[in-house]
């Protein structure tokens, strides 16, 4: 019976199922299942674009034909657009006669990429077919200064796998404006063509001027502002000088034409932005007289890339081939050329550095696994060990050999995806032995490379001469055969590596004079720890494997709190962490700690300012002279910043701690009738908390002035509320709101005006503001570490149903 039953439910929910589906709402027009596919290797497609720019109405539009051959084994029915369709992004597209996207019926919803189109009759291997597209979109970022896109046209997706294309492109722009595309312009057509690109770029700028040279076959463009055209001038220069050095080391330049563009306005570095243009940051912050060591390193940097990235492409998710890839051969560059002699130090050296921390540092990650990290891991991981990798193989392989296959790599790869294994894979090829026991260790592993020299003894030898025996220890988790050079007073050399199998390595060197010195990686090719990690307990590790936002300082003060060999970083950074989540005592027992284990000079010089700063605070007087007398002792003639409070800890600010105790509070000097330039300075150099009366006393000073910085009014509104005015604090964040129509700051005004009128008690006015700010949402968050808050979309649909009070 109650099988029966049961039968009976499962078939009145079958049929339920059946009918919700069909009344449900209909999906987006797409290929049946099972019939979108990618081939392995996705066909090489020619685009002939036509198009043209408004800038005044923000729209580029345009018309395109793309010619596809099908080059795999099974026919192809469905194609899909790396495209947009909506209001602000139309596409057209069809065969002669026929109409293929969009679908008859039309669409109601705006759809996102990929748009997939249905082809008449499947396209068969070997086939050929040539498809016209009209395309449309409305952006305001056309209308800015400066536009920046890999992504303005439609393209053929084929399941993101990036590959090479051909095109011929013409674009119309504003006379005024200047154009730079991903191929080189043919002055008889007036075409930009381009025989492969992994994607073609587009920069738009207004007012701009451009500076170009021939470099062995590749045309070297600058495009730069004004203010921006000596380090444009710099950046030309080592362009060109690169592009020849590289084609000289290498065989080849992937590209007849490089164009560098400027990026943003601080000196962040660059970027690749498409095939054949990349940008740097930070052009117009160029001193007059400074070393031109940063534009050529940048610039260098990101034409590595046009070889790993552009050339050879990498279909690692995360990827990190290409930027290892890049980077040694920026890294030659810069060595050889002799401007930065240093370099290859300077790329481990946030590796190195990160590793005291435990963080887990494993290469070769999945994209969950890199999503829990916490940590910096773009600059430690792949910006620092991946190149260490590299530094490292050259040293194992032997420069003859490692540079055979890298070469191979590049020669053979081009417009072919490449990852690790398949890098491996050629090294073995070119090197004759298995390599495992190396990458396991690099890129699948976090473990770490630490040895020391245990002793070296010598003496004179039987014969004549002098025998020396050197022992080393491994007392990292890593075993590789690092080089050794042992030095004579004679000044001859000789070189052996230490025995990977072997905790303790003993080596033995013949002489016609003593031993001078023992170096241990002769070349700085090994990315080593001078000292090895202290053992910690498991749930300990574990906790700090991932690195950890601050608002979870206190839990990490936790596990680590009772694991006294935890590494100085660990807890100088805690330190800084807990005082800005007012656990002072546990901050204060962070940073004793930093004093008490062998920390970098650096660090316990802030360690001990911060104690002697928090002992301040106590009231604990005495003490705090005792820290600052010590911090004065140790005073490496260098200073340090202090995470939460406009501090800088030097010895002009431990002298005058000798004579006045710290407060929280800034010492605030305000004009009887001061500027609005004077009065931004002010907040500028104002903490967010702590600052009591302060902020009243700067508020009323607005009145009658015309403050236009929404930064000011944010900030003061923070300052405000944290000493607890907060009628003041709405009027702060009204001004803001007034002053940003759109944006994060936007966003996140209008939430906090929500939070202060659920403070004031006007809760109906606070829902109304947490309404207006989900309209602005950006898909963006800020963060308040010192409310241990983080304001996102998430945190207003919260208040929409929990007002917002100082224990939220």
């Amino acid at each position: 019976m109650r099988n029966h039953v049961r039968l009976i439910l499962s078939f009145i929910s079958f049929i339920l199922i059946v009918i919700l589906a069909a009344c449900g709402p209909s999906r987006r027009p797409g290929p049946a299942s099972g019939a979108y596919f990618s081939p392995v290797d996705p066909p090489a497609s020619r685009y002939v674009i036509d198009a043209r720019v408004d800038v005044d109405q923000g729209v580029l539009e345009g018309r395109e034909t793309i010619r596809v051959k099908n080059t795999c084994s099974r026919p192809l029915g469905v194609l899909a657009f790396d495209w947009d369709f909506g209001p602000s992004s139309s596409l057209e597209v069809s065969l002669p006669g026929v109409k293929l996207f969009p679908p008859a019926d039309g669409l109601s919803d705006p759809q996102k990429r990929p748009l997939f189109v249905n082809l008449p009759e499947p396209l068969a291997p070997g086939a050929e077919i040539t498809l016209s597209a009209a395309f449309k979109v409305i952006s305001p970022g056309f209308k800015e200064p400066t536009t920046t896109s890999s992504r303005w046209y439609p393209s053929l997706w084929w399941d993101g796998l990036p590959h090479h294309d051909a095109f011929s492109v013409k674009v119309d722009v504003p006379q005024g404006w200047v154009l730079a595309l991903s191929g080189r312009l043919d002055p008889k057509t007036g075409r930009t063509e381009a025989a492969a690109a992994r994607t073609f770029g587009m920069f738009l700028g207004k007012g701009m001027t451009t500076a170009s040279r021939e470099a062995d076959g590749v045309l070297v463009t600058s495009v730069f502002t004004e203010k921006g055209a000596k380090a444009a001038a710099i950046c030309l220069e080592t362009a060109a000088d690169a592009v020849s050095f590289y084609k000289n080391w290498l065989g080849f330049y992937p590209f007849p034409f490089l164009t560098i563009v400027p990026g943003g306005s601080g000196r962040w570095g660059g970027y690749p932005v498409a095939t054949g243009i990349v940008a740097i940051h930070g052009l117009e912050t160029y001193v007059e007289g400074e070393s031109p060591r940063h534009w050529q390193h940048i610039t260098s940097h990101e034409i590595g890339h046009e070889y790993w990235s552009e050339w050879v492409l990498d279909p690692g998710d995360p990827a990190s081939l290409w930027i290892a890839g890049g980077i040694f051969a920026d890294t030659e560059y810069m060595t050889v050329r002799g401007f930065d002699p240093g370099r290859r130090a300077a790329w481990m050296g946030n590796y190195i550095n990160a590793v005291p921390m435990y963080y887990d540092t494993t290469l070769d990650v999945t994209p969950d696994q890199e999503a829990r990290v916490r940590f910096d891991r773009n600059n430690i991981v792949i910006h620092s060990k991946g190149p260490a990798l590299m530094f490292a193989l050259d040293s194992v392989l032997g420069r003859d050999v490692f540079l055979r296959a890298y070469k191979r790599c590049l020669r053979d790869s081009g417009g072919k995806r490449l990852d690790w294994p398949g890098f491996q894979r050629v090294c073995e090829a070119e090197s004759g032995q298995s390599l495992d026991w190396f990458f396991e260790a690099w890129l699948r592993s976090n473990s770490y490379l630490c040895y020391a020299v245990e002793s070296k003894t010598g003496r004179p030898a039987d014969g004549g001469g002098f025998t020396t025996d050197v022992r080393l220890r491994r007392l990292g988790t890593m075993a590789m055969p690092v080089p050794v050079k042992a030095v004579f007073e004679d000044g001859t050399e000789q070189t052996a590596c230490v025995d990977r199998f072997r905790l303790i390595t003993g080596l033995r060197f013949t002489s016609r004079a003593p031993l001078r010195d023992v170096v241990l990686d002769p070349e700085g090719r090994w990315a080593m720890i001078k000292r090895p990690l202290k053992p910690i307990s498991p749930a300990a590790t574990l906790r700090l494997a991932n690195g950890w936002d601050p608002a979870a300082a206190p839990d990490v003060y936790a596990a680590v709190r009772n694991e006294p060999a935890a590494s100085p970083e660990i807890w100088y950074r805690l330190g800084g962490e807990l005082f800005g989540a007012n656990r002072t005592a546990d901050a204060l027992d962070c940073f004793k700690r930093v004093e008490g284990l062998d920390a970098d000079p650096l660090l316990r010089f802030g360690a001990l300012g911060w104690c002697g700063l928090l002992e301040d605070l106590g009231g604990r007087r005495e003490a705090a002279l005792s820290d600052y007398r010590k911090a004065l002792g140790v005073d490496p003639g260098s200073s340090v910043s202090l995470s939460g409070l406009n501090v800088r800890i030097d010895r002009a600010w431990l002298e005058e701690r000798l004579k006045t105790p710290f407060r929280r509070e800034s010492t605030l000097s305000l004009p009887a009738q001061p500027t609005s330039a004077a009065l931004e300075s002010i907040v500028e150099n104002m903490n967010y908390a702590n600052e009591g009366r302060n902020p009243l006393m700067v508020f009323e000073k607005t009145r009658g002035l015309d403050l236009r910085m929404s930064g000011f009014w944010f900030k003061l509104g923070l300052m405000l509320f944290d000493s607890g005015f907060y009628r003041e604090s709405l009027v702060s964040f009204d001004r803001t709101a007034a002053l940003e129509q759109t944006g994060l700051l936007a966003f996140t005004s209008w939430v906090w005006k929500g939070h202060l009128n659920d403070l004031l008690g006007n809760r109906p006015q606070a829902l109304a503001c947490y309404r207006q700010a989900m309209k602005l949402d950006t898909g963006e968050s800020m963060r308040h570490g010192q409310y241990r808050m983080t304001i996102d979309r998430a945190w207003v649909e919260l208040r929409l149903n929990v007002p917002f009070s100082r224990t939220t």
